[in-house]
């Protein structure tokens, strides 16, 4: 028995971007393809050539990420003299304070044996190589990550340096020529600086339009408001007023994007005034007399900010560097914002970016003797801050910069651009 089949309507066409009457209620970007670098970087010396696979031909050094390898080759010249070559891979953290010494902590050591004469004959013109790097280290029975690349010089009191760096030694064993030397074998090491930056990316990103006027009430949740009251001194007539300082609630942000952040100021008119040092009018001087001049405006300022801390024999130091300087933009008030006299409450409202400086390649980290953290910063000050009666507060809120961000637009799916 045969049965026909209903007629069916044809599949509707889509698209990955709306039509002129549609909006987009949700967006996932795909993920896009990685960017597997195929150069070479090579580091010469008289006689020994070594080539590092896979690097950034512009680069200075070698880098390697979380869960790499090293590997390469060496090229040899006058190879028939070589008995022995071997590799070693290491890694220290050195922290010095000028009121407590210094003290270098070991944090890799990766022996490998790459040719033996003894145990493989002659040695070729090219010998290859490779090391894995290690995830971890261990410090007093407690696993921690390996630290990045990193190196900072505090300055003041007490001074204090900090350094973590990688190295791969390659330790090359000859037979010497000279027939009235009293070592028949001698030994040289070819050192390279080796690069470790383990790439991390937020969670989730950031709203595609990252203003929070526009996005606070349908998307309230990629939000993150702290509220800072601003206080009065004692005896003062003026009530405190409350800056409300927001930021994306994933509070995980790559090193070479922009933060987006929005500042308000809401409180009585008279506590706004006292803040920006405004006269009332009633209080406005008479044309015959010369207005008082205000020494020092208000200022609001958003900036990135690390702190260092460090133990070095005991002794704790730490330290604080500005990272970034935000950009504020002030938002005009709505048009039906007119006899502020009347209200209870009025608003002042800043929107803005805050971006890391260039010379920061690295995050957070933490392997107890030395940790890294990372804050956002709102400082705020009113007018005339010595005699205003509205006192300067700053809120610092931790935050996690990463090497990456949550989609590369550069790599990203051919559909998504």
């Amino acid at each position: 028995m045969s049965v026909t089949l209903p007629g069916y309507s044809p599949t509707p066409s889509y698209a990955s971007l709306p039509l002129p009457n549609e909006d987009t209620v949700e967006y996932t970007p795909r993920a896009g393809r990685s960017i597997v670098i195929s150069g070479n970087l090579t580091k010469q010396w008289r006689d020994v050539t070594v080539i590092f696979k896979n690097q950034d031909e512009s680069s200075g050094s070698p880098t390697y990420g979380r869960n790499s390898s090293v590997y390469g080759e060496i090229g040899l010249e006058h190879s028939e003299k070589i008995l022995k070559i071997s590799l070693k891979l290491e890694g220290h953290v050195h922290r010095s304070s000028s009121d407590c010494g210094s003290i270098v902590q070991k944090v890799v050591e990766e022996h490998r044996v790459l040719w033996d004469h003894a145990k493989s004959g002659r040695c070729p013109s090219v010998v290859g190589f490779a090391v894995a790097f290690p995830t971890t280290f261990k410090d007093q029975d407690r696993v921690y990550r390996l630290p990045p690349t990193y190196d900072a010089v505090c300055l003041g009191s007490p001074l204090m340096v900090i350094k973590c760096g990688y190295n791969l030694c390659i330790t090359i064993t000859k037979t010497r020529k000279s027939r009235i030397a009293f070592w028949k074998t001698v030994s040289k090491t070819y050192p390279t600086h080796i690069i470790f930056r383990p790439r991390t990316r937020p969670a989730r990103p950031i709203l595609e339009d990252p203003t929070f006027i526009s996005t606070f009430k349908i998307a309230p949740s990629e939000w993150h408001q702290m509220v800072v009251p601003i206080p009065v001194r004692r005896r003062a007539t003026v009530e405190p007023i409350a800056c409300h300082f927001v930021i994306p609630s994933v509070q995980t942000f790559c090193l070479s994007e922009d933060i987006p952040f929005h500042v308000q100021l809401c409180g009585p008119l008279d506590s706004l005034r006292q803040f920006y040092g405004a006269v009332p009018p009633s209080e406005q001087p008479e044309p015959t007399k010369k207005p008082r001049r205000r020494a020092h405006a208000a200022v609001i300022r958003v900036y990135l900010a690390r702190q260092i801390y460090v133990e070095v024999n005991g002794r704790h130091s730490w330290r604080t560097l500005t990272t970034g300087e935000g950009k504020l933009r002030p938002i005009p008030p709505v048009a039906s914002c007119t006899h502020l006299e009347d209200l209870p409450e009025v608003a002042v409202d800043w929107e803005g970016e805050v971006r890391c400086k260039s010379d920061v390649t690295s995050g957070s980290f933490n392997i107890r003797n030395l940790v890294v953290k990372d804050f956002i910063i709102c400082a705020v000050t009113p007018a005339n801050a010595r005699t205003s009666a509205l006192l300067p507060v700053q809120h610092a809120h931790p935050i996690r910069l990463v090497t990456d961000g949550w989609t590369e637009q550069d790599v990203g799916h051919p559909q998504d651009r």
